[in-house]
């Protein structure tokens, strides 16, 4: 399988730039997802990798050769669109085969490919099906097996689940997990806008934004350490809450007053005296928030709605007027609390993220 560079690639249309620079190595055997809210250039770099559109300055390297201007066909790529894009008079074998039929191969080995993916993907018994007689979730499984089928250097997914119902996108998640477990040497780039998608399928995550990067990495490496205010919101559902704080430094001694409280941070921080009295935002994810007795709270908020769904309650609530949204805290179990109740919450100091008023993040780590 190929690796894929990106350097310097800029993408306009007219007067209208929507891609600022990318530069991104891509490793041979990756999974790589594309994330970003849309109109962000994710599906534009997607469809630039496999020359669907031409690159306005910059170089594309797929296996180290240069590929600006190579047509689509020439790339050894496969591509899984959004839309199934099957042939309806055609059978399921039919349709994994008909490219592969174009290019000239022999029957035999059409025969043997199409079998083999048809294995991986749990399609054997469909193969005599038209399109017609398949749920939709079979369908996304055989315009995947038409791109295995051509054994291709680099495999490119433009959000293939978003057609789906819930349930079929859990279902086809853990099938497109388990073909790469099936292929691992293979290259693979996925675009999505579903966080939950980027994370429970990526070796790494590129997040996108208005067409820059914001950010690459694992998904636990944007979950503990996103770079900014942009990521730290993106990856996690419900996303990251953010209230503004004053730091509070008296010697080696670290506080942050935060809403109505302060807290202590301990001594092992990043900050100094010179820190004092700064202004910072602060983050913290809503799996973090726990209920605490209003002598040990961190944090009292009113009740706005509350969302009981059995394994825990999703708690919305007001602690503080100067935030854009509510407080949003998943508390384990059941919680009986209703509109207009009051709630203690509490925190560990080492799961806040601090960022500066630019919204940039001012550390990596913080020790309680």
């Amino acid at each position: 399988m190929a690796s894929v560079s990106l350097s310097k690639i800029t993408k306009s249309f007219g007067s209208v730039e929507v891609l600022h620079g990318i530069d991104l190595e891509i490793e041979k055997g990756e999974f790589i997802v594309f994330v970003g809210p849309s109109g962000c250039g994710k599906s534009t770099m997607l469809r630039i990798i496999a020359g669907l559109e031409e690159i306005t300055s910059g170089t594309l390297k797929i296996d180290d050769a240069v590929s600006n201007g190579i047509p689509p066909g020439e790339r050894g790529i496969a591509m899984v669109f959004q839309s199934y894009a099957l042939y309806p008079h055609m059978t399921v074998y039919e349709n994994m085969a008909f490219g592969l039929k174009v290019s000239g191969m022999a029957k035999a080995e059409i025969d043997k490919r199409v079998r083999r993916a048809a294995e991986m993907l749990q399609l054997t018994a469909y193969l005599d099906r038209h399109p017609r007689n398949l749920s939709g979730g079979q369908r996304q499984r055989v315009a995947i097996g038409r791109a295995v089928t051509r054994d291709p250097k680099v495999f490119l997914f433009d959000e293939p689940l978003s057609n789906l119902d819930a349930a079929l996108r859990v279902a086809t998640r853990i099938e497109i997990a388990d073909l790469k477990d099936k292929m691992p040497d293979s290259t693979m780039i996925y675009v999505t806008h579903d966080q939950v998608e980027a994370m429970t399928l990526a070796d790494r995550i590129v997040v996108f934004r208005d067409g820059r990067i914001e950010q690459i990495g694992t998904p636990l490496e944007l979950y503990d350490t996103p770079q900014n205010l942009f990521v730290a919101r993106f990856i996690g559902s419900p996303e990251m809450n953010i209230l503004k704080g004053t730091l509070e430094i008296s010697g080696a001694s670290a506080g942050l007053k935060l809403a109505e409280t302060s807290v202590q941070l301990g001594e092992n921080t990043p900050f100094s005296a010179s820190d004092n009295g700064r202004t910072v935002q602060v983050g913290i994810r809503p799996e973090h928030l726990f209920q605490a007795d209003a002598s040990t709270s961190n944090l009292t908020g009113k009740t706005l709605f509350a969302e009981k769904l059995g394994e825990l309650t999703v708690l919305h609530m007001e602690v503080d007027p100067s935030m854009e949204h509510a407080l949003i805290a998943k508390v384990p179990g059941h919680h009986d609390a209703r509109r207009g109740d009051a709630v203690h919450l509490g925190f560990k100091a080492e799961n806040l993220h601090f960022f500066g008023e630019d919204g940039t993040r001012l550390q990596q780590t913080l020790v309680a």
